[in-house]
């Protein structure tokens, strides 16, 4: 999250005990968005918290760790809590398969992205992606195939100010946009 939204990493990172809140102004197809990110920490304790977050969400980002298998049929214990407390047919979903760069050069970062996709397929997941925090990889794109997912699904207006919002504008696809969701949401 904070390198999306900072364009930053801090290798002294501390899990997200609970919820870690966080906004984005972004331009996409000239129009403006404000995005905001509901960070649900991943331990077993926070499933049940799920429905509290994730409704009136337009976009759920399930992360996992490219050296840590469990991690990622973990996103399915997710994926089925968040089932239960939303209606999720009408909200894009999908996986980012961070610490990419463990796998050496960049060359390598999309190797085995195939059987991601597909165990993103067999599970109802709109797409998966490899990304690396610590130097950026990915993170741009997956944000912005989700964005573009939650705009053909959501009739979302442009945002007129920035209630005094002072921080950058990001243009995505060389278009600038901004997501505001419907409400309190997450992801």
């Amino acid at each position: 999250m904070n390198r999306y939204i900072l364009n930053k990493f801090t290798g002294d990172y501390q899990a997200t005990i609970a919820t870690q809140f966080s906004s984005k102004i972004v331009k996409f197809n000239d129009t403006t968005y404000r995005l905001q990110f509901w960070d649900i920490a991943g331990q077993d304790r926070n499933v049940t918290t799920t429905n509290i977050f994730c409704k009136n969400t337009n976009g759920i980002v399930l992360c996992c760790e490219i050296n840590d298998i469990s991690t990622l049929n973990n996103t399915l214990i997710w994926k089925n809590s968040i089932e239960q407390n939303i209606d999720i047919k009408n909200v894009p979903m999908i996986i980012v398969q961070n610490k990419c760069d463990l796998l050496g050069d960049e060359l390598n970062y999309n190797k085995g992205i195939d059987e991601l996709k597909e165990f993103g397929k067999q599970n109802g997941i709109k797409n998966c992606f490899r990304t690396s925090a610590l130097n950026g990889f990915g993170i741009q794109e997956s944000m912005e195939y989700l964005i573009n997912e939650i705009i053909k699904l959501n009739d979302l207006g442009e945002i007129n100010d920035n209630n005094g919002d002072n921080r950058e504008t990001i243009a995505i696809d060389d278009k600038p946009r901004i997501i505001r969701g419907k409400g309190n949401g997450c992801c």
